[in-house]
């Protein structure tokens, strides 16, 4: 069940001064379109409010709520009421487009509540305010739909083997797949070009994505296999492939070679710094005298 918060300017509050039988209406908001409904209503619970002088307070309060299950396209139920003191005391029936007043409540609010609820079905454009209403909580349901159980987020691919804290611990080598949505997915671990090993259970990382950890026991690997992990996801166009073998991994000669480079580049500059500086010296320079 989804609740969203509603527009339509009905709800509004009421309290006593003095426990005496004046109020003070506080509208929620100042739409034209709802000015009418808004004045009828609370002449009416005027009226009610007055049947109770020495109460403390009266709210009237305005819910609206989208229900829908599991299924896009399934029923989509709006519920619009009003209620007096957490009383039901109005209800829109979406069925038969009009409202209806309380049922099974005290005679002096059943009188009431018929009386609203006449002078608004009276009126097409009370009715359409809410069918407004209604139309908006589709949408939204449409839209919330659209940006949660139907999109699609890549996932994010690492090939590693964890580094063996025990000596007993058995090597293994781990394919970590994480981000994606939605949660169907296939892992699969080959060996040699050979399947030997396919996930598909992924697990809730807890913020509307998934992860799964595809591990592979290493114990009967030699020095000369080759692996190579491979994902297919609904949100790839292509399948992600990650490699992996026995020594450095690319990354890892690709760093080598980089921090190689950068080291030869400064023992260069600085073999160039002191024959500079040595050649300077033997070039005659006599310092002034006095100066050091």
């Amino acid at each position: 069940m989804m609740s969203s918060p509603p527009d339509f300017p009905l709800a509004a509050e009421f309290r006593t001064e003095k426990q005496t039988s004046g109020f003070q209406f506080c509208p929620r908001t100042e739409l034209d379109d709802s000015a009418e409904m808004n004045a009828a209503s609370t002449a009416l619970l005027l009226m009610y409010g007055s049947l109770w002088p020495f109460g403390s307070g009266y709210v009237m309060q305005e819910i609206s709520m989208c229900l829908f299950d599991d299924n896009k396209e399934g029923d989509i139920i709006f519920k619009y009421q009003i209620t007096f003191n957490r009383q039901p005391f109005l209800y829109y029936n979406e069925n038969d487009k009009q409202f209806n007043g309380c049922f099974n409540c005290i005679p002096q609010m059943q009188y009431l509540s018929d009386q609203v609820a006449q002078l608004l079905n009276k009126n097409p454009k009370y009715v359409d305010l809410v069918e407004g209403e209604e139309g908006r909580c589709k949408e939204d349901v449409r839209t919330f739909w659209n940006k949660t159980v139907e999109r699609k987020v890549k996932p994010s691919v690492e090939v590693f083997s964890p580094v063996q804290i025990h000596p007993e611990g058995l090597p293994v080598l781990v394919c970590h797949v994480w981000g994606f949505y939605p949660p169907e997915i296939s892992v699969a671990w080959f060996k040699n070009d050979v399947l030997v090993k396919n996930y598909t259970e992924a697990e809730r990382s807890g913020d509307w994505t998934y992860r799964i950890m595809a591990v592979l026991d290493m114990r009967d690997s030699l020095p000369e296999d080759n692996y190579t992990c491979l994902v297919n996801h609904p949100s790839l166009g292509m399948a992600i492939t990650r490699s992996w073998k026995h020594g450095l991994t690319n990354i890892q000669i690709i760093k080598i070679g980089v921090a190689s480079v950068v080291f030869a580049l400064g023992l260069v500059f600085l073999i160039t710094g002191i024959a500079c500086w040595k050649n300077a010296k033997r070039s005659g320079y006599s310092p002034i005298p006095g100066v050091q």
